[in-house]
């Protein structure tokens, strides 16, 4: 009886090489939130929460506070102002007023920029007290609240201009708390939540990077109530090159509102944080909408509600 034939394709598979299997490049680190575990684990929460150097301190007491600031967005046009009265002041005699004016639907606002040295610092926390106006309705987007930049060399306005662009890591990353109302499924201003641009940053499905929204669980989300005070905390913590070990946190009043961990918030050791900003800024602006800020400070350590501890006398 005749042997059958080889088949073509076991042929083949038997007389040419096996190719070398290619690598499966690996996974992006996504920062993952972290919140829960944080609050049941006494010494991490003691870990967040330990006291550093003050690094610069403004009450917005007087017209003088604006020199600081390397940019303010808003002044020539009276939209950033030392602010009085009252309504205005949470605590001393002024506060600081950013309003994003009516511009017939088109985006608006105003905005304050300080820089804390060419040097930079590893660990920055940003507290401050926001009052929304009490009519304050942004529609759908806008970007309210503070934020911290990391960014490498001495160049102020780095990273600032460039969204929709993913950082690669030897430049910048910013994180910002602001509001989200998730197309109007909640209240104005939004829950609260960080909306941060950094090197392993996702894609939007437009083809663009636009900022990640990094909230808490769905049952967790606070929305400001407008017209009063509320306490804003803000901590950033840069990894180490080449390791996910980078975090970001949030207190509200006081209370720890998110923990990330797992960032790669840059490739470089020569990205640090230096840049702090104040914004109110609204993507379709068809209205005045005005925030009002007081009480900055901005530490290496955890500020708090109060008058927060220092190590040094608050630079000015």
């Amino acid at each position: 009886m005749p042997t059958p034939p080889v088949p073509r394709c076991l042929l083949l598979f038997t007389v040419l090489p096996l190719l070398p299997a290619q690598a499966t490049p690996p996974p992006t680190p996504y920062p993952q939130l972290c919140t829960a575990a944080t609050r049941a684990d006494a010494d991490a929460l003691a870990r967040l929460a330990r006291p550093g150097q003050v690094l610069f301190a403004d009450g917005f007491d007087a017209e003088d506070s604006l020199a600081a600031y390397f940019e303010i967005r808003g002044r020539a046009e009276g939209n950033a102002a030392i602010a009085t009265g009252p309504a205005a002041v949470r605590a001393g005699t002024g506060s600081l007023r950013l309003t994003a004016p009516a511009n017939d639907g088109q985006a608006s606002g105003s905005s304050a920029q300080l820089w804390l040295g060419d040097a930079g610092h590893d660990v920055v926390h940003l507290r401050y007290w926001i009052r929304y106006a009490p009519d304050y309705d942004q529609g759908d987007l806008h970007h309210t609240g503070g934020s911290i930049a990391g960014v490498a060399g001495a160049g102020k306005w780095s990273g600032m201009g460039g969204a929709g662009q993913r950082p690669r890591g030897d430049d910048h990353f910013s994180t910002r708390v602001e509001g989200w109302r998730d197309w109007r499924r909640h209240d104005p201003p939004g829950y609260l939540l960080t909306y941060s641009y950094w090197m392993d940053m996702r894609r939007d499905r437009d083809g663009n990077y636009w900022g990640n929204l990094l909230g808490p669980e769905a049952g967790e989300r606070r929305v400001p109530r407008r017209g009063a005070w509320q306490c804003v905390e803000l901590r950033v913590a840069v990894n180490t090159p080449g390791e996910a070990d980078g975090e970001l946190a949030v207190w509200l009043d006081g209370d720890l509102y998110l923990h990330y961990r797992g960032f790669r918030w840059r490739s470089s050791a020569d990205v640090r944080i230096k840049r702090i900003g104040l914004l109110t800024y609204v993507h379709a602006a068809r209205r005045d909408n005005t925030a009002w800020f007081d009480d900055l400070v901005v530490a290496t350590g955890y500020i708090g509600t109060g008058a927060p501890a220092r190590d040094e006398p608050a630079a000015k």
